[in-house]
């Protein structure tokens, strides 16, 4: 069988003042997630809207707060390795995780029972498209290895995720690239949502749904990117975020069924997805590798990636979320996910 793709059109009139009081039709298109209990919006109208309230990314305002700040980075080598929280002995005997130009150490404020950065690449500032597949493969690779310590040695944290957000629109204090690992007894909400879903979708139709996706968007092509190994790469039918971008680990049930070629693989993917959201004019981005139960690898779950834009950096900006995201459940799409799609391949 192959997965649905559920949308519906309502066309209402009003009349515009803008056009001396006309009758004016708006279409607006609700595509429902063809998983989840979740709808996106799109209005054709709204992409003119964007370009008025919503800047370009200011990359001269972005390198004055690097340089700003770059003195007293404590990502910044040599001091990341030298001032960095450390863990204990027992945890982990070297304190730190280091590979290549990237090093993972405890966060100071952490927001999980087990919270790490990953300090990516010793530069204080990269563009959004300079983030090389090597780069982005050290940095997931500490991440994943320390997931699976927390697996061996802290059992009563059943739950991980690897993170990233990327400047301060998307969350981050610091200006150096760096991304977050965190554990937790519980799952976290969206990765709750995202397990009891597709365990219901396996028992309701006895097929894993992220292999049936990975085939259905891949003999469709409008939202099928590319794939690089196992590693599905495609835009969301009804996005959660911003240009949402799926990475789908296909056969990697779970955290000890991740490769080290599915790593460089995914690498090569994210790499590519961010030279594409530069050309598409955005700066900023989020990135959640989703898991199941650190030990688990049920036969309903595949591990995989959501990458979405976030507002771009520039004086006075404003959020690109509001009620619709933050308390609906909702999400706005701006550019059609096919559009995205299209835009980023090129890359690939």
């Amino acid at each position: 069988m192959a997965v649905i793709f559920r949308s519906e059109k309502h066309i209402k009139t009003f009349h515009n003042p803008l056009n001396n009081f006309m009758p004016e039709p708006q279409e607006v298109e609700v595509r429902f997630d063809p998983l989840l209990d979740h709808f996106a919006v799109f209005n054709p109208a709204l992409e003119d809207k964007a370009r008025l309230f919503f800047g370009a990314q200011d990359w001269e305002l972005v390198k004055k707060l690097a340089e700003a700040s770059k003195e007293n980075c404590f990502m910044c080598p040599p001091k990341v390795r030298e001032i960095t929280p450390k863990y204990p002995e027992d945890f982990l005997e070297e304190g730190r995780l280091v590979k290549g130009e990237c090093t993972l150490f405890p966060n100071l404020f952490p927001t999980a029972p087990r919270h790490a950065v990953i300090a990516v690449g010793e530069a204080h500032f990269r563009k959004i498209d300079e983030f090389s597949p090597e780069i982005l493969a050290d940095g997931l690779s500490l991440g994943i290895e320390f997931l699976r310590l927390i697996a061996e040695k802290d059992p009563g944290l059943n739950f991980g995720l690897l993170c990233a957000n990327y400047l301060l629109p998307a969350g981050a204090s610091l200006v150096h690239p760096h991304f977050q690992a965190v554990a937790n007894k519980e799952a976290f909400p969206r990765q709750n949502e995202l397990l009891k879903k597709s365990q219901a979708y396996f028992l309701r139709h006895g097929k894993n749904f992220w292999e049936e996706l990975c085939a259905t968007e891949k003999e469709e092509g409008k939202r099928f990117i590319g794939q690089y190994g196992r590693v599905v790469f495609i835009t969301s039918f009804a996005p959660l975020g911003g240009n949402e971008v799926l990475a789908v680990i296909e056969g990697a049930r779970g955290l000890f069924e991740i490769t080290t070629e599915d790593i460089w693989d995914l690498a090569r993917g994210v790499s590519a997805v961010l030279k594409g959201y530069n050309a598409l004019g955005y700066g900023t981005f989020n990135f959640t590798l989703f898991l199941p139960a650190l030990l688990e690898n049920p036969p309903y779950f595949y591990a995989h990636m959501r990458l979405i834009t976030r507002q771009n950096l520039y004086e006075n900006y404003r959020t690109d979320d509001y009620f619709l995201q933050r308390q609906l459940g909702a999400e706005l799409i701006i550019t059609p996910p096919e559009q995205v799609a299209q835009a980023i391949k090129k890359f690939f």
